[in-house]
């Protein structure tokens, strides 16, 4: 099968190489094998309950990507295709310039820094797009993500506060992601909301998108 398997060849810090290509309609299946490697945490992170398998609509939706509005990147492994990772952005309605950005990996892949090439290649794509900064909703006591935003300083400011959330602006750099990926990095991980028009689109489903392990 590894023969068949086409994207972007990418050699990731340990030497190991996987393909990264834009995720196609035809991929829920990759996508729901790979939601099935995810470990009870990451699923906890993901999503801030237990859930034990996508349905149809959310793979629909999740693989269903126009390129424009809503991108997704997939990594596979190049050895037998299964999926590794998926990186995402879904444009603001109200605001095109603004749009939710996160990561996830299956679990034996991370920390190896498929999440940092999955999610510069993602930034790269929405600049293309017309995207120029990243919106978080984030609970007011993550403190990790505080913390991180402390430190970040010109990188970040609050929208809008909530009991309990802040919304968080993000405008990564010209080019790179200079310190902002370690930011959108805390954001995939803990405690986000999707954007309006995903929550409609969902309903019940509550994703942080996609938790970032580089």
């Amino acid at each position: 099968m590894g023969s068949t398997v086409k994207g972007e060849r990418v050699t990731l810090r340990d030497g190991v190489v996987v393909l990264v290509r834009q995720v196609h309609r035809t991929d829920a299946d990759l996508l729901a094998d790979g939601f099935a490697r995810l470990s009870e945490e990451s699923r906890r992170l993901r999503f801030l309950s237990a859930k034990e398998r996508l349905t149809t609509t959310e793979l629909r939706y999740f693989t269903e990507v126009d390129h424009h509005d809503h991108e997704a990147l997939g990594a596979l492994d190049e050895t037998d295709g299964r999926g590794l990772g998926v990186a995402r952005y879904i444009r603001h309605a109200e605001d095109p310039e603004a749009a939710e950005v996160a990561v996830t990996v299956v679990d034996e892949w991370q920390r190896r820094g498929l999440g940092t090439e999955l999610l510069s290649r993602l930034i790269d794509r929405a600049r293309q797009e017309g995207v120029l900064r990243f919106t978080a909703l984030v609970s007011a006591d993550n403190d990790a993500t505080i913390r991180l935003l402390q430190r970040v300083g010109a990188d970040v400011r609050a929208v809008s506060r909530e009991p309990g959330v802040v919304e968080y602006e993000i405008s990564p750099p010209s080019e790179g992601l200079g310190s902002t990926y370690d930011l959108l990095k805390a954001f995939g991980q803990r405690q986000l909301t999707p954007p309006k028009s995903i929550r409609d689109a969902l309903g019940a489903l509550v994703p942080e998108w996609f938790r970032a392990d580089g």
